[in-house]
C-alpha cells in the first residue's frame, strides 16, 4: 500500500496534483503518458536487438557457406621463362646525312660604331666644373617630419601636451600630390605652387618641442567636447610661405564639437616658421600636422 502511494505518476495522484490547474498543459500529458511511452521505447530497443542477433546468425550460417572457397596460389618465375618472351626487332637507325661542305661565313667590315675607343681622361679647370643638380624624382622621396601630440585635460583646467617628433609618420601621413617644377634652361620653376617635400623642410622657430609646448598651453579645448570625453586625432593642413607665415589653414580630419576650429584659430596666431628651402631658395611647402586629443581628466 505504501508503494502504491509513493507512485506519484498514477492517475489518482496526477488528478490530486493538477486539481484546479490547466490539464491541457504539456506537463500533465507527459506524466499521464509516461508509462506508455517508456514501454513503447523499450519494446523498440528490444526489437532492434533481436533483429540484429537473428540477422547475424542467418548470415553466418547460410550466406558464408554458399560462397565458394577461393584458393590462393603463388606464381614463381624462372630465368628461363624470361628468355622465351618475344622481343621486338631492333629498329634500324637511319644514317644521318652530313653536308658535304659546312656553310662559310662571309667576313664583314666592322662598323666604326662597334669599336670601343678608350680615351685618356682630361682634367677640367676648376672654374669650369659644374655641379650636378638632383632631379625632382629624387627630391620627391618621402623624408618629411610629422608630429604627433596628445592633449590631456586635468582638473586644474590647463592642458599638457605629450608628443613625439621624428622622421617616422604617426597617426596620419603627409598626403597630396607633388607640385612645383624644378627645371633649368629656358623653363622657369613654378614656385607659386606649394611643394610636398623639399631639401630643407620648414620648422618652427625654436624647434618642434617649443612649438608643441606652445600648442599645449594655448589650445582651447571646447567645453562641449570636454564634456563628451572625446579622444582621437585631428589633422590640420597648412602652407608655410616663403617668409615663414602659415596660410591656407584647413582641417583634413575633424572630431566635431569645435575641436578642428579651435586648432585653426590657434595656428592663425602662430609665429612665423623657418621656410623650406629648395635649390638654395625659399619655397612654399604644404604641411600636414596630426594632433591627438584626449579629453581625460587626470
Amino acid at each position: 500500500m505504501m508503494n502504491s502511494k509513493l507512485n506519484i505518476y498514477r492517475k489518482e495522484w496526477l488528478d490530486v496534483v493538477f486539481a484546479g490547474r490547466n490539464k491541457m498543459y504539456g506537463a500533465y500529458e507527459l506524466r499521464n503518458l509516461s508509462d506508455r511511452a517508456t514501454n513503447i521505447g523499450l519494446g523498440i530497443v528490444v526489437a532492434f536487438v533481436l533483429v540484429f542477433i537473428v540477422g547475424s546468425y542467418s548470415y553466418n550460417k547460410y550466406f558464408k557457406q554458399a560462397l565458394p572457397a577461393v584458393k590462393l596460389t603463388s606464381a614463381v618465375f624462372k630465368s628461363e621463362d624470361l628468355n622465351e618472351i618475344p622481343r621486338e626487332a631492333d629498329k634500324k637507325e637511319e644514317p644521318v646525312m652530313m653536308p658535304d661542305k659546312a656553310p662559310q661565313q662571309i667576313a664583314q667590315d666592322v662598323s666604326k660604331f662597334d669599336l670601343v675607343h678608350m680615351s685618356e681622361p682630361k682634367v677640367a679647370q676648376a672654374h669650369r666644373v659644374t655641379e650636378d643638380v638632383a632631379s625632382q624624382e629624387e627630391l620627391n622621396k618621402p623624408h618629411t617630419m610629422t608630429a604627433r601630440m596628445t592633449l590631456k585635460a586635468n582638473a586644474a583646467g590647463t592642458y599638457v601636451a605629450r608628443g613625439e617628433f621624428g622622421p617616422s609618420k604617426k597617426d596620419g601621413a603627409i598626403t597630396g600630390h607633388t607640385k612645383g617644377i624644378v627645371s633649368g634652361g629656358s623653363e622657369e620653376a613654378n614656385l607659386d605652387e606649394p611643394f610636398i617635400t623639399v631639401e630643407v623642410m620648414p620648422s618652427p622657430v625654436g624647434g618642434m618641442q617649443a612649438f608643441m609646448k606652445w600648442v599645449s598651453e594655448n589650445y582651447s579645448f571646447p567645453q562641449h567636447a570636454l564634456d563628451q570625453g572625446l579622444s582621437g586625432v585631428i589633422e590640420v593642413s597648412f602652407v608655410v610661405e616663403r617668409d615663414g607665415t602659415l596660410t591656407d589653414i584647413a582641417i583634413k580630419r575633424d572630431m566635431d564639437f569645435g575641436t578642428g576650429q579651435a586648432a585653426i584659430d590657434l595656428l592663425k596666431k602662430a609665429k612665423k616658421w623657418k621656410p623650406g628651402v629648395q635649390n638654395g631658395r625659399a619655397v612654399r611647402v604644404a604641411y600636414t600636422l596630426p594632433i591627438r586629443l584626449s579629453a581625460v581628466s587626470q
